[in-house]
């Protein structure tokens, strides 16, 4: 999703994002500070001297990724004859996620035998547009009127605009040192002098304190993702999954879930989030019920075909900032997933069934026989759980987690239409209420727990009617309005997982999965390559996804084939801890999807994906899931 030459880094709902010589650059288009939704500024600029010397002039040695820090070095530009005179200046630009805000700063190192005097300048460029309006992230739209104001504040200096929600967002400036300060209408520059003695170094640093309007009082205090799996690690992937840990820590939120990836996604998504609790509850189930909670408080209440919120459904997406606050983004939450609400009441059964702790189950009960009963409502007549294309402009065309519009496809490639039931959400169906059944009658509703048991026997044999393919070996992708998509596809893996498939059937469809026009470098394809409508650089129409993978490890586990999953597993494993080492020694790595390239050697280049948010969860969360089945 970035461009090979940015960065960025991630914590506390926020991110910065920097070019390659570690410049949050207003000519850099994707650079910026993000928080809650909105890009508060899209630069901030150091320079050394008087005057603009410009990157150019830099060469760049090296860039690096710490706990919620990114830095950058540069060396200056060769500077007379002398070899004491080469690289008169070391520079170093840094910033570091705060609890409250950010932190820039410039350091500078004198590598010449005489002392120096300069300036360190940095320069804030505000933005305050919504993520939504950032044109590398996301299509054009008209941006609303904002008014940028910049002043000096109690402190220092502020920036701040009302947007139109109402809220005014703000961002205020202080430095650790003295400063002047230059006010124009659409920047602030502050500037401190630099007197250096020879081998001596200087550092400057401004603190940027974010007024976001995000409501603290949703916030949940949050823990660690994954420091307690990261204690039971080790062996060949220990250094992986401790990068793993510290991913998914830059990706959680304030409210304690983790966010589904950044740049774009640095925002709660209910299937994402949800899938991450799975794979992480064997090692730190504090993810899962933080995630349950969060989504619970958000349930839907009430029927609204804009949202697609209806009553006991589990949210999709949710944006925050003025956008959505004003009718201009339909995620504020959205609803558009057929998934998350099965996904919901399975991950709740199992996290009370694996915590001694009972107030899970107490606290969200309610909750998940509201999710059950939208459940067991929307099944169809053939006893399946389908969805239709949302009828909105913002709406999306598949709610599945292959959401893009071309996922879904026969071999020939004709699109799926019309009322779609998948492979996967009749697994999720099919374990959400064979979990919630035992759970419903020790509460004493024994008529929900008998409904639950009589349409999970019914899911069960619709999808063994309906979704085997005699001729493939194998599980069909979907059903839709003309009949079956009979593509070959990692979906029915999900459907393992949940227990669908008849014993003998799984074991063919295991074989058929794991032959090379499936099987990869890095894991199964989303779409087999034999297929006429292949693309390994589609987004899931041939790509490999990692949490996909997880899921398939998993199923294959638990239905008998550890053969099989320890195949999946190991060569997930070795696919991105190839993409962490090489790829992206200077990122995050853990992207969302790689290339579904050939079954020769994993390189950097057979895997990283032009399209990848990086780093994403459930990505991340995949290696913990891995590891229990290498």
């Amino acid at each position: 999703m970035l461009p090979d030459e940015y960065a960025l880094v991630a914590g506390n709902g926020r991110q910065v994002v920097v070019d390659a010589a570690g410049e949050c650059g207003r000519n850099a288009p994707y650079a910026g500070a993000y928080s809650a939704d909105h890009r508060l500024l899209a630069g901030i600029e150091t320079r050394i001297g008087e005057t603009d010397s410009g990157d150019d002039e830099w060469i760049v040695l090296g860039r690096e990724i710490g706990d919620g820090s990114i830095a950058t070095t540069l060396a200056s530009s060769a500077s007379g004859a002398g070899r004491g005179e080469q690289r008169a200046w070391l520079l170093t630009r840094s910033f570091a996620i705060l609890d409250g805000g950010i932190s820039a700063t410039v350091a500078l190192r004198n590598n010449t035998a005489r002392r120096r005097t300069t300036a360190l300048t940095v320069t804030l460029t505000p933005d305050f547009r919504h993520v939504f309006e950032v044109e590398e992230f996301f299509a054009r739209r008209e941006r609303p009127n904002r008014s940028i104001s910049i002043g000096e504040g109690k402190d220092g200096i502020e920036l701040a605009v009302s947007c139109a929600d109402g809220v005014v967002r703000s961002v205020a400036v202080d430095a650790d040192r003295r400063f002047s300060g230059t006010l124009r209408a659409d920047a602030a520059s502050l500037a401190a002098t630099a007197d250096l003695a020879p081998a001596a170094e200087t550092a400057f640093t401004i603190r940027l304190a974010f007024d976001d309007g995000r409501s603290s009082a949703s916030a949940v205090a949050p823990a660690p993702a994954t420091r307690t799996g990261t204690e039971t690690d080790s062996g060949r992937y220990a250094a992986l999954a401790s990068a793993a840990a510290r991913a998914l820590d830059a990706l959680t939120l304030p409210e304690g879930v983790p966010a589904a990836g950044a740049p774009r996604f640095l925002a709660p998504f209910g299937r994402d989030s949800l899938v991450v609790g799975y794979q992480l509850l064997p090692v730190d189930a504090a993810v899962a019920e933080r995630t349950l909670r969060f989504l619970a408080a958000r349930q839907g209440t009430e029927d609204d075909p804009e949202t697609l919120e209806a009553p006991g459904r589990i949210m999709h997406e949710y944006r925050r900032g003025d956008l959505p606050a004003v009718g201009d983004s339909i995620r504020r939450p959205y609803y558009g997933s057929v998934d998350a609400t099965p996904l919901f009441v399975a991950l709740y059964a199992d996290a009370v069934d694996g915590t001694s702790d009972s107030s899970l189950a107490r606290d969200l009960y309610p909750n998940a026989v509201a999710a059950c009963e939208h459940v067991l409502a929307e099944l169809d007549g053939r006893g399946l759980l389908s969805y239709a294309a949302h009828d909105h402009p913002r709406g999306l065309a598949h709610l599945g987690w292959k959401d893009s519009a071309e996922a879904l496809a026969r071999p020939d490639g004709t699109p799926a239409n019309g009322a779609v039931a998948l492979a996967e959400v009749q697994g999720y169906v099919h374990r959400a209420l064979r979990r919630f059944a035992p759970l419903a009658r020790r509460r004493g509703d024994a008529d929900l727990a008998a409904r639950c048991d009589r349409r999970a026997d019914r899911v069960a044999a619709a999808f063994e009617e309906r979704f085997w393919l005699p001729e493939r070996g194998c599980y069909a992708l979907a059903l839709d309005d003309a009949g079956v998509v009979d593509s070959v596809a990692s979906n029915q893996t999900h459907a393992f997982w949940g227990g669908l498939g008849r014993d003998d059937r799984v074991t063919r469809a295991v074989e058929r999965l794991l032959e090379p026009d499936v099987l990869t470098t890095g894991g199964l394809r989303t779409f087999a390559a034999s297929h006429d409508a292949f693309d390994p650089l589609s987004y899931h129409r041939g790509s490999v996804w990692p949490h996909d993978n997880s899921l398939a490890a998993m199923g294959f586990a638990a239905r008998g084939h550890p053969d099989a999953a320890t195949e999946v597993a190991t060569r997930g494993l070795a696919a991105l801890n190839r993409y962490h080492t090489a790829g992206a020694p200077d990122r995050y790595g853990f992207p969302e999807l790689m290339v579904g390239g050939g079954d020769g050697r994993a390189t950097v280049g057979t895997l990283r994906h032009p399209d990848a948010c990086e780093p994403a969860a459930w990505s991340a969360g995949s290696v913990f899931a891995f590891l229990r089945h290498a």
